[in-house]
């Protein structure tokens, strides 16, 4: 068949043409000359052991309202746990509260807890007006006037022991167990005051002074680059936060 196709071509070509034509019969075929690109590197295969691997853990993804978050701290009415304490409703979220001191109330809760005390937050921060009022109804609430007390500063926090969904506010030996606790964890208990005596307030200052506070100065937190790296602007967020509660409550007083 090679012999008749050469014949064949001989009729039109010369002889030169039929020799040309013969190699390129005979060549040989490069498949590299029509593959992609890509082909013509030299491909590096590595094996990898897949027991080396390590799942990657993708925290989730947290947003936080730094314009609007204020609204969404939890609130109670008054008569809530039992006792009288005035009109102007009482803040109870924990975020309300210092970042470490807030901390710490959480670990006191757990570990209470752990031992069948269950606790429940009467109130955290505290606003000048909620302040106030509590100075107008007598020295059985408070003997500081607004600015002076460490709620102020979200640095101190109202509890009260449950028993069967029942506030317990007179229960002494209940009250000493949770006010060790919570010195055992740093804090100062309400429990050691004569005037007044007040078992449910736990506080933290940092060793600083209402004066301190006052002037706009927050204790040094322990381990904070390491524990709080934040914190600045966590206080800062806090501080706007406490103005627009102070804003809000402040017409309770114009009623």
């Amino acid at each position: 068949m090679l012999k008749n196709l050469l014949l064949s071509a001989s009729l039109i070509l010369s002889a030169g043409d039929i020799v040309q034509a013969q190699n390129y019969f005979f060549a040989s075929f490069d498949c590299r000359e029509r593959a992609e690109p890509f082909y013509e590197l030299p491909v590096e295969v590595i094996t990898i052991d897949s027991s080396l691997l390590l799942s990657e853990v993708i925290e989730p993804l947290v947003l936080i309202d730094t314009i609007d978050g204020w609204k969404n701290w939890q609130y109670v009415e008054n008569f809530s746990f039992g006792k009288n304490r005035g009109t102007i409703p009482m803040i109870t979220a924990l975020d309300a509260l210092h970042p470490y001191f807030r901390d710490k109330v959480s670990e006191l809760i757990s570990i209470c807890g752990e031992k069948g005390i269950e606790l429940a937050i009467v109130e955290t921060y505290r606003t000048h007006a909620k302040q106030d009022e509590y100075k107008v109804m007598g020295r059985g609430y408070t003997s500081s006037r607004a600015g002076k007390s460490k709620h102020q500063y979200g640095l101190a926090v109202d509890l009260v022991p449950v028993i069967d969904s029942v506030a317990v506010w007179n229960n002494v030996v209940l009250w000493k167990k949770v006010g060790t606790i919570g010195e055992r964890l740093g804090l100062r208990w309400g429990g050691r005051w004569r005037k007044p005596y007040d078992p449910g307030h736990f506080e933290w200052t940092g060793g600083m002074t209402t004066s301190d506070l006052f002037s706009g100065s927050f204790p040094e937190v322990p381990n904070k680059d390491q524990q709080y790296p934040c914190l600045e602007e966590d206080l800062r967020r806090l501080t706007r936060y406490w103005k627009e509660w102070e804003t809000s409550q402040s017409s309770f007083t114009r009623k």
